[in-house]
């Protein structure tokens, strides 16, 4: 019994990679559990399909930096922990594969790799979408998202993002690599070309509430020089309130935010308040 546990254990633990996706079998074993799960609800809204996706990974570890741990680019399927950003994208990702009707594990992660390249593409580090406003703009260009701040009311700003190539040092893909640091800064030059982006100020966002739907995209803008976000959920109305599902750093695991959207962010001195994105429906 003793050597059938142990063999179980490596097994769910053991990395995989298959044409260039890495994840784990407790990757598969999860995500056939989420489909069993969750595809009686394929009918709803994409929307209040992304929040019952959201709420299946409740109390899922946060883990930072999940996608940085291979030599070179790969997809990587990681459904045991999330970073916010990983969350995000597998929440939607999922809920997209549900709609398809095709429940493949292959089907998922190509919904991932999608959502995450640009232009769906995996070339090398630089091809990932790292800034969230590059996140934004190539995925309304493939008729994922919709940014729904500008008719929010929200106000543009234009500040210069260039955070990842003044920080070299932070990433461990871009240290000592000449070639990639001038890749990242000729997307920070096209995101900068691109003439800012809309944010609803955090005092605000009260204003709004009744206007974002469950499973928009709350996107939380900063003060931090060269930085467009820091932190990315889920919208949730739970009851009155408008709160957000996120992987939370401060308690290290995927919960419904406690407070409001409106108090987190007037309780945060470096953000300056959220954009709204809305995932469409694939059949529009």
């Amino acid at each position: 019994m003793k050597k059938v546990f142990i063999l179980f254990l490596f097994l769910t633990v053991v990395l995989v990679t298959n044409a260039g996706i890495v994840y784990t079998k407790q990757d598969s074993l999860i995500y056939e559990r989420y489909v069993n799960q969750l595809k009686a609800d394929a009918n709803l809204s994409i929307g209040e399909l992304i929040v019952k996706t959201a709420l299946f990974f409740r109390e899922t570890p946060y883990v930072a930096s999940t996608l940085d741990n291979n030599k070179s680019e790969q997809l990587v399927i990681n459904l045991r922990q999330f970073d916010c950003t990983t969350f995000v994208e597998s929440c939607i990702a999922l809920s997209r594969t549900l709609k398809t009707g095709d429940y493949t594990f292959s089907n998922f992660g190509n919904q991932l790799q999608i959502i995450r390249y640009r232009e769906g593409k995996i070339e090398d580090y630089s091809s990932r979408l790292h800034y969230v406003t590059d996140w934004i703009y190539d995925n309304t260009k493939k008729g994922i998202l919709k940014n729904k701040s500008s008719a929010l009311g929200g106000t543009l700003n234009s500040k210069t993002i260039n955070f990842m190539s003044s920080h070299t040092d932070a990433y461990k893909s871009l240290h000592n690599n000449a070639e990639l640091q001038q890749k990242i800064t000729d997307t920070e030059h096209q995101i900068n070309s691109r003439g800012g982006y809309y944010f609803v100020k955090k005092e605000n966002i009260n204003k709004i509430s009744n206007q974002v739907l469950n499973g928009d995209m709350v996107v939380f803008a900063t003060t931090i020089d060269g930085l467009d976000y820091t932190h990315i959920g889920i919208a949730y109305h739970d009851g009155t309130k408008l709160t957000f599902i996120h992987a939370s750093s401060r308690v290290m695991k995927v919960i419904v935010e406690p407070q409001s959207l409106s108090d987190y962010c007037l309780k945060s001195a470096k953000c300056t308040g959220v954009s709204i994105v809305r995932v469409t429906d694939l059949d529009k």
